[in-house]
């Protein structure tokens, strides 16, 4: 259905009425004209679309839930193609399992995190899980330059690379602006952001788990 939003607002359809018959929409999507047909009632019965029937075919014009939708796809491909340097994401706080702390504490990182960010972070994560839909936008993050923060070795172990990225924490009125996004080149999380900086956030925002956060990811300050 993404390809009829965009096909139709090509038309013009964000900006006025377009007349379209489903032979033509069939023909530019390349499915026969009765998905071409189902595809349009699909995208008026799920608000994206007003239609009403004309001479010919029918007038469509793009709603507000439809440009919505466009606007997000745009988005996602401007992280992509790197055209975007901000992102920000929205997540729940959650307790880790206290590997964060483990690892940001160990010599070798913690001298870059200095060298790099120009502080020390707490010993420890602020955890944030995303909403399904926000999953893309981690993948886009991993996508960027980052700071990287390289790995090495310690009492026999081999510790592993990991990307930093600049952030902004806001919860309501609330704000904390010297904060990192840490993404290590191996993690168990999928949904799951981890914010690190100089001050121990749950205190700094008076935060407990269940509550919802802004990230303001900058992606081009490295």
């Amino acid at each position: 259905m993404l390809s009829t939003l965009k096909f139709l607002a090509l038309q013009g359809g964000t900006r006025h009425p377009v007349h379209i018959s489903s032979i033509r929409l069939s023909k530019q999507l390349h499915v026969s004209q009765q998905s071409a047909s189902r595809y349009l009632i699909e995208l008026v019965e799920k608000g994206y679309l007003e239609r009403r029937l004309a001479q010919g075919g029918q007038v469509v014009t793009i709603m507000n839930k439809g440009i919505s939708i466009l606007r997000k796809e745009f988005s996602e491909y401007g992280l992509i193609f790197g055209a975007q340097e901000k992102i920000e994401m929205r997540g729940i706080l959650e307790t880790g399992l206290g590997e964060g702390g483990y690892y940001i504490s160990k010599k070798g990182y913690m001298e870059q995190f200095e060298s790099k960010l120009g502080w020390r972070p707490f010993e420890g994560t602020f955890n944030l899980r995303l909403n399904e839909d926000e999953v893309p936008k981690i993948e886009a993050m991993k996508a960027a330059e980052g700071i990287l923060i390289e790995g090495f070795e310690q009492e026999g172990r081999t510790f592993g690379k990991a990307w930093l990225f600049k952030c902004v924490l806001i919860n309501g009125t609330k704000k904390v602006g010297k904060c990192a996004v840490i993404s290590p080149k191996r993690t168990h999380y999928k949904r799951v952001i981890e914010v690190i900086s100089p001050v121990y956030l749950r205190d700094e925002l008076e935060a407990k788990d269940g509550d919802s956060f802004v990230v303001q990811i900058d992606l081009g300050d490295v």
